[in-house]
């Protein structure tokens, strides 16, 4: 008897074992997700934008570009730079704002936007030089190929388009963009709702920006990349 109530008191303690060995593994995850870093946080406080560096595209007509933080709080850039003249729909050459490290490997980047002209404007990611990247572009204005939603890879002078589709921006209006990067699979949101989910793993690492197309008032504000 003696034996059988040991057995059914070990018995008994398996339940308790299993919600401790739960428990532990969610306190892991939590762990694991509080481990993943803010690798940029900029509310654009203050004009100071030395972490930023500026590109215009080369042969761009209407520059340079002008990327300044104002008043409201807001990062402007007030040039209507774009080029090469008579060499634009398919490319889009313009003005890029970017930050952080090459060494970005996976993450999620997103950026509140408002647009008071109707050209160009939207993101790059895993930026690598001005010739390699990603970049996300909207545009309205139909004599540039609008209304229009774009990812493109650049490699070299050329884009190649990745996803697209026929839509339109509301302008003056606060727009969320996320995009994110994790291994090859790539995919991105518009005030929270899905445009793509792909693969290519022509980039795996860099920097993430801003970017301008003929976009004589763009702002931007609340630019976070965290780490995935």
């Amino acid at each position: 008897m003696k034996k059988i109530t040991n057995q059914r008191k070990a018995t008994a303690r398996l339940p308790a074992a299993r919600s401790v060995f739960s428990m532990l593994a969610a306190a892991a995850i939590l762990v694991s997700s509080a481990c993943k870093s803010t690798l940029l946080d900029e509310r654009f406080h203050s004009n100071d934008l030395s972490r930023w560096t500026v590109i215009d595209d080369p042969e761009t007509v209407e520059g340079p570009s002008a990327w300044r933080v104002e008043a409201d709080g807001w990062l402007h850039q007030r040039s209507n730079i774009w080029g090469r003249r008579g060499d634009f729909i398919g490319r889009w050459y313009g003005t890029m704002l970017v930050a952080g490290q090459a060494a970005w490997r996976d993450y999620r980047f997103s950026v509140r936007a408002r647009a008071n002209d109707n050209d160009g404007f939207g993101v790059v990611f895993r930026f690598k030089d001005a010739e390699h990247f990603y970049r996300l572009l909207f545009i309205n204005d139909g004599m540039s190929g609008g209304p229009l939603a774009r990812l493109d890879k650049r490699d070299g002078a050329d884009y190649t388009e990745l996803w697209s589709e026929p839509r339109a921006y509301k302008q003056a209006a606060e727009l969320e963009i996320e995009v994110e990067a994790v291994g090859n699979h790539l995919c991105g949101k518009l005030n929270r709702q899905p445009l793509f989910d792909l693969h290519d793993e022509s980039y795996q690492n860099g920097n993430a920006g801003l970017f301008c197309y003929a976009q004589s008032d763009q702002a931007f504000d609340d630019v976070r990349v965290v780490e995935r």
